[in-house]
């Protein structure tokens, strides 16, 4: 389980440090960042978040290639994974209440 928690902690790292450097300034160090994170999530089983990850990373592979047609992409992959990872900071219970 506290690998887990190590895991989702790295997650919210990438995801805050990206918001405060910039969706722009995405580069090769993060699609590294986001292979890790992706087969940490498909060995913890969830698959859903894996997909959130693995749709990201192609979306940064494609604006590092065309910065102009893939930044939109980019954003709105972003942003599913901002509130994925939203959801998993609330408790279980809040959750299910919202």
């Amino acid at each position: 389980m506290e690998e887990i928690f190590a895991f989702r902690e790295k997650l919210e790292d990438w995801v805050e440090r990206m918001l405060l450097k910039g969706i722009r300034k995405f580069e090769s160090a993060d699609l590294a960042t986001l292979a890790r994170l992706e087969a940490s999530a498909r060995e913890y089983g969830m698959d859903f978040l894996a997909e959130l990850i693995a749709r990201l990373s192609e979306a940064g592979g494609h604006y590092m290639r065309d910065a102009k047609a893939g930044v939109e992409l980019l954003t709105e992959r972003y942003l599913y994974m901002v509130q994925y990872v939203n959801m998993m900071k609330k408790p279980l219970s809040q959750a299910a209440a919202d």
